[in-house]
């Protein structure tokens, strides 16, 4: 197959080595060249850990159209708050048939997504998918050097139009058989753990990583106390999925399942995770467990609640907290449901019409009627 791999951070180049290992002709871009220039003669990307293998690109570039020409299928891997930017870049050059696939979307990624490219006049009939998940824990040791530290056992993902979710899932199993299909975007979007996990975890240490102590992220920064604010941030997130009649797993279930764990809470699960070992916390809480964790989660998770009645006052304060530490106003940057084209008086009937599109044809020409 030829894939476009966009975005060459340590997702990007797990995904671009491993899928260029099976054979598949694959082209890596990056928007700014100094992350890639020791692959442009090199070409070449060793993975390490989980995977034993060598990968060789077909070419590196800095340019997204020659990266996506002639290609079945995009893996978008790059910060979430990144892909309206994507997206951009992508429309004009996309063509009848071609896939893209957000690893992952976060909360409303494919929508976003979506929404940017036909604002941008895009004509072609593509699929856009969101994965949960990235499927990699991974670090780059250097240009052309993956260490991948876990690889989750299952991933879901849903498809705009959701009539081609087998087809794409069936495309992506070709060479990932973990990821397997969901109705639709809103069990991806409010599946959405990340959005927990790192603000948590990172706001509650907020003082060690000031100090920039040294502590392994999920493991010496998930005590009780922090645990137990996660799980009620959680609760918060699965009763808004409730609300429109999604069943989410809980943090522990969703674990113990992506890495095959058997623990009977969260606080072992967290602990006893063979993955976690190791990850290191940040050192400065300007980063992507924040800036891309808050905007792209949390903020669509409290804006959802707060259209259908749902109580997200733990959720809140961590918008509010992290706002305030950062002087960034997440609310206003985030995916709020302006900025994704939903009403919160007709909350159900716009993701309803949204999840039933059948070509994104169709959805552009609803939405100028409207």
């Amino acid at each position: 197959m030829n894939i476009a791999v966009i975005g060459a951070g340590c997702g990007g180049h797990a995904i671009a080595g491993f899928l260029a290992s099976k054979g598949n002709k694959v082209n890596l871009y990056n928007r700014s060249p100094e992350r890639i220039l020791p692959l442009v003669n090199q070409k070449t990307i060793e993975l390490q850990g989980e995977i034993q293998a060598k990968g060789d690109i077909n070419f590196v570039t800095t340019d997204i159209a020659k990266a996506i020409a002639g290609t079945k299928l995009i893996m978008v891997v790059t910060i979430a708050t990144g892909h309206v930017d994507v997206a951009r870049a992508l429309a004009p050059h996309l063509i009848e048939g071609q896939t893209i696939v957000l690893n992952p979307g976060r909360t409303f990624g494919s929508l976003e997504f979506m929404n940017t490219l036909l604002a941008e006049g895009l004509v072609a009939d593509v699929n856009v998918a969101e994965a949960n998940t990235l499927i990699y824990a991974t670090r780059t040791l250097k240009p052309g050097l993956s260490n991948i530290k876990g690889i989750k056992k299952s991933v879901s993902v849903s498809v705009f139009p959701y009539h081609r979710t087998s087809q794409v899932v069936s495309m992506l199993n070709k060479n990932y058989p973990h990821f397997y299909a969901v109705d639709n975007f809103m069990t991806t979007s409010l599946g959405n753990i990340g959005a927990v996990f790192h603000p948590t975890i990172a706001l509650m240490n907020k003082e060690k990583i000031k100090r920039q102590e040294s502590f392994d992220f999920y493991r010496g920064g998930a005590t009780r106390e922090v645990v137990e604010l996660m799980e009620k941030v959680d609760d918060e997130r699965r009763n808004i999925a409730r609300k429109f009649g999604v069943e989410v797993q809980s943090l522990k279930e969703w674990l113990c399942e992506r890495y095959s764990l058997q623990e009977d809470n969260l606080y072992d699960a967290l602990h006893n995770n063979p993955f976690y070992r190791g990850l290191p916390a940040p050192a400065t809480l300007n980063m992507r467990y924040l800036t891309e964790d808050i905007p792209t989660g949390l903020v669509p998770f409290s804006e959802l609640g707060k259209a259908v009645g749902v109580e997200t006052k733990n959720i809140d304060m961590l918008i509010n907290f992290a706002s305030k530490e950062l002087k960034v106003d997440f609310r206003e940057t985030g995916r709020n449901l302006q900025s994704l084209g939903l009403n919160h008086l007709t909350i159900f009937e716009d993701l309803r019409r949204v999840s039933e599109i059948q070509t994104l044809r169709e959805y552009n020409k609803e939405d100028e009627i409207n």
